[in-house]
């Protein structure tokens, strides 16, 4: 990807301390993003954007609190949000909902955006969001799509590299993917035809 592709671009990336989400911000940052790294560390976060350079920057937030996650959607205008934190429960899941309903309205305002949620093979009920709101939001411009890790053995023998994770989502949240909405793209070493 060439780096004016997303020059300008603000990101949100949601779970930004985990392993894909540090492999995911870099890939963006390198592409010319702004970053806007969250979650439940501060500690770790501020590492992670010490590394990724000027323009970057840590909001600690907890998808689990509402009023958090109300905090970190009015931050900043966010052109692309990466929903990367774990959804283990009923109130991550929720706040993950508040959170694309918050972002949305200012994503339509500026004309389109794109939304990648990260899951891995358990949670059907993201993939479910995903394509609800693929079809609400795709007459305003916004993509919305499903990245499908996975941790079961596979035809591949091994587990996935942070940063093949991290490809996908870029893929996803591109230009290049300008036509792709709705889907869960499956990035689990082919454990899915096992």
């Amino acid at each position: 990807m060439s780096a004016p592709e997303l020059t300008g671009r603000t990101i949100l990336v949601t779970g930004g301390t985990s392993a894909v989400g540090v492999a995911t911000a870099a890939l963006f940052a390198a592409a010319g993003a702004q970053l806007i790294i969250s979650g439940l560390d501060a500690r770790a976060g501020r590492a992670v954007v010490s590394d990724l350079g000027p323009g970057a920057r840590f909001i600690a937030a907890d998808l689990a609190d509402l009023e958090s996650v109300d905090h970190l959607a009015r931050q900043v205008p966010v052109d692309i949000l990466i929903n990367n934190a774990a959804v283990t429960d009923v109130d991550t899941l929720g706040g993950l909902y508040f959170l694309v309903s918050a972002v949305a309205p200012c994503m339509i305002r500026h004309g389109g955006g794109a939304i990648v949620n990260v899951v891995s093979e358990g949670p059907g009920a993201v993939a479910a969001l995903t394509r609800t709101w693929a079809a609400e939001f795709g007459g305003d411009g916004i993509r919305v799509n499903c990245v499908v890790t996975g941790v079961r053995a596979n035809p591949l023998g091994r587990r996935a590299e942070p940063r093949e994770i991290a490809e996908a989502i870029l893929f996803l949240a591109s230009p290049r993917a300008s036509f792709i909405t709705g889907a869960s793209l499956l990035v689990d070493g082919g454990a899915d035809v096992l």
